[in-house]
């Protein structure tokens, strides 16, 4: 797929499905700031509603946002009334070369279809020595809700559909990409953080329909999945109401070029 998910079925729900946890709220927001430095010109790309923008501009981050979805940066203008927005497409970024000091997205590129593009306008729009910030959280360990995405996306293919986004397929893809165009990369460990899930808000938000992951699987075989998987999960886990504790980093993969 060559295109970018909108999120604009989301905007309604996005902020109650995606929480920000402390440890990123203090922590990851301090360490983009230090990254770029003081009084640094900051692009978000996949701004959304401002789960990380606002945070960013509120301790004084220099910000302009963009995102495909209207929708959702109306509900960050709510929030932060003097956010500069601007609707864009990744792939074709609407500002001019070397405008930028630094460049974020997080959470975003797995939803960016033409993501090699992508990564060539955000050096366009660099400064030469900008820097281009990657933040994403990874699982440390064994990881429940890895083990069932898993086995519903497995169930999902076997249907003949595709719960995959259209864009990178991992975060050692984006890098190698990166090294290729020839950014000095390096990954900063930020913060370790605990998590409590259930096995039953796990497959729940799967069956709510609430992340991207489900959107474009034809019904029927979505519904085939979601019954497969509280049948295997009903005979997997003792308990689907028993809370784990994950533990998960906040990472920045950060390029120079």
């Amino acid at each position: 797929m060559n295109t970018s998910y909108s999120f604009d079925r989301a905007a309604g729900y996005y902020d109650q499905t995606r929480d920000l946890p402390e440890p990123i709220a203090t922590a990851g927001i301090q360490a983009i700031l230090a990254l770029a430095g003081p009084g640094r010109r900051f692009l978000d790309v996949g701004t959304g509603t401002g789960r990380i923008s606002v945070p960013l501009q509120k301790v004084g981050g220099d910000l302009v946002g963009c995102d495909l979805s209207l929708k959702m940066m109306k509900l960050q203008r709510q929030k932060f009334p003097a956010s500069r927005l601007a609707q864009a497409d990744a792939s074709r970024l609407p500002f001019p070369a070397g405008h930028f000091d630094a460049l974020l997205t997080c959470h975003v590129m797995h939803l960016v279809g033409p993501w090699g593009q992508a990564l060539q306008e955000y050096r366009r729009v660099l400064k030469p020595g900008g820097v281009y910030i990657n933040a994403h959280t990874e699982r440390v360990g064994g990881s429940i809700r890895r083990q069932i995405r898993e086995f519903w996306e497995e169930r999902v293919a076997s249907s003949g559909a595709n719960s995959q986004r259209p864009g990178v397929r991992d975060d050692e893809e984006l890098a190698a990409e990166l090294v290729a165009m020839g950014a000095d990369l390096k990954k900063i460990e930020v913060v370790r953080f605990l998590r409590s899930i259930t096995p039953r808000g796990v497959i729940q938000r799967l069956a709510d329909r609430t992340q991207s992951a489900t959107w474009y699987i034809p019904d029927e075989q979505f519904e085939v999945s979601i019954w497969a998987l509280w049948e295997w999960a009903g005979r997997q886990f003792p308990d689907l109401d028993h809370e784990y504790q994950e533990e998960a980093q906040f990472v920045l993969d950060v390029a120079r070029f």
